[in-house]
């Protein structure tokens, strides 16, 4: 039900109703009572007094209206309203269950990663958000992972009404607006000072008093994912909160850095443009690699440890991830190896194919070895590898070659591709 209290329903709920109005003289101050019904409104409000019918709020002095009661059916937030056939009279408890629009959750991740850049630990938050109006108070909450079929659905939320005078009080006779005060003076210009060095907080200085919280828990539903939270949760009206479900310590991980190809660029060797990788931590969702748990799509947050605390250091979206699948976090750019791409050499085939020749110029200026995925599109038509000094994998629908570079290494990876023209 959306009988909203809002001054137009309450005028409107009200015709036909005892009132009274209180006028207040603006020169004297004092107020007067008038017995009144209220015959129009809330588009032009009209009473009628001892005096006759009048228009209220035209007479160019203070007035408001009082109400003896609010009018049956009007509430001050929506409610859910059932109606119930009971054959015989008796007592009993009745739960009601629906669809609540306006309440969603998605998961949210931190990956810290260990100083040896090897593993990290993984903590998974299951994030509540309540965007509508209503309480739910210490309510059991489950939260359903996967892409649910649903119908878009359109509700009436009605409106919070408001009163429109159909006249020109204040003896005026027109539209509009008084002209805006004038601008206040100009402040005095404050003394320069110097800049305060900035604050750092870590996460480190947060301190957690108490036992370790529980985690939701995991079950199957169907071709979803059920998560049961330990506690009932009291989700206030706009409100978001965060309930652990996931905390995986000493994950394994790999970290790349992709350089992506494609069958059609130039790569004028005249012009041979710089790519800076995509940073790349490569998980694998088994038991043996620390981790074996299904991954609710969502967003993840990387941390590392720069001088002794922890700083953020990218995020990237998370799809869901079956227990066995691989998972690639791309987490930014980095700054200190780069790839030089040149096409060396392109031939005319027979049969409209064309083989193109790609040279690639590696280097790594970090002080640790790094491992760089090149990654080449093979949508082409007619397309395959012909030429490359490694074999290559597929991954992520994309012909794959990994190269080791020491610190400080540069190397020319050469390959040859075929696809139509």
């Amino acid at each position: 039900d959306y009988a909203l209290l809002s001054p137009g329903t309450l005028i409107e709920r009200s015709l036909g109703q005892p009132i009274k109005v209180v006028r207040t003289n603006r020169r004297t101050g004092r107020q007067q009572t008038v017995d009144a019904t209220l015959v129009q409104g809330p588009y032009g409000l009209m009473v009628r007094t001892a005096e006759g019918v009048e228009a209220l709020g035209c007479s160019g002095g203070a007035e408001r209206l009082v109400l003896g009661a609010v009018p049956e059916g009007l509430t001050d937030k929506p409610s859910l309203s059932t109606i119930v056939e009971v054959p015989a009279p008796t007592r009993a408890k009745l739960t009601v269950s629906y669809l609540a629009l306006g309440v969603n959750w998605q998961a949210d991740y931190v990956a810290r990663i260990h100083p040896d850049g090897q593993r990290l630990d993984l903590t998974g938050w299951l994030t509540l958000v309540n965007s509508g109006g209503s309480q739910f108070a210490n309510a059991k909450t489950q939260a359903v992972a996967g892409k649910l079929a649903r119908r878009p659905v359109r509700v009436d939320r009605g409106e919070a009404r408001s009163i429109h005078r159909a006249c020109w009080p204040m003896d005026t006779t027109h539209f509009g607006q008084a002209p805006p005060p004038p601008p206040p003076p100009p402040l005095p210009i404050p003394p320069v000072m110097s800049a305060a060095p900035m604050a750092r907080f870590g996460a480190d200085e947060i301190m957690v008093t108490g036992a370790r919280a529980k985690l939701a828990e995991q079950s199957n539903l169907g071709d979803y994912k059920l998560y049961t939270l330990p506690e009932p949760v009291t989700l206030n009206a706009r409100q978001t909160k965060q309930v652990a479900f996931l905390d995986q310590k000493d994950v394994a991980f790999q970290r790349l850095y992709a350089v992506a190809m494609d069958s059609y660029d130039g790569y004028d060797p005249a012009d041979a443009p710089v790519i800076t990788p995509d940073v790349v931590l490569r998980l694998e969702n088994k038991t043996a690699n620390g981790l074996g748990k299904p991954l609710p799509s969502g967003a993840l947050s990387a941390i590392e440890t720069a001088a002794g605390r922890p700083t953020f250091a990218g995020e990237q979206a998370v799809r869901d991830v079956a227990v066995g699948e691989p998972l690639d976090l791309v987490i930014g750019r980095a700054m200190d190896v780069h790839a030089r791409p040149r096409l060396v050499e392109e031939r005319t085939l027979s049969k409209g194919r064309v083989r193109r020749t790609y040279e690639l110029h590696l280097a790594n200026a970090k002080t640790a070895p790094i491992t760089v995925e090149i990654r080449h599109d093979p949508s082409a038509p007619q397309f395959k590898v012909v030429g490359e000094p490694a074999r290559h994998d597929m991954r992520d629908g994309k012909v794959a070659w990994r190269v080791t570079l020491q610190a400080g290494e540069s190397r020319i990876f050469r390959y040859s591709i075929q696809r139509a023209d």
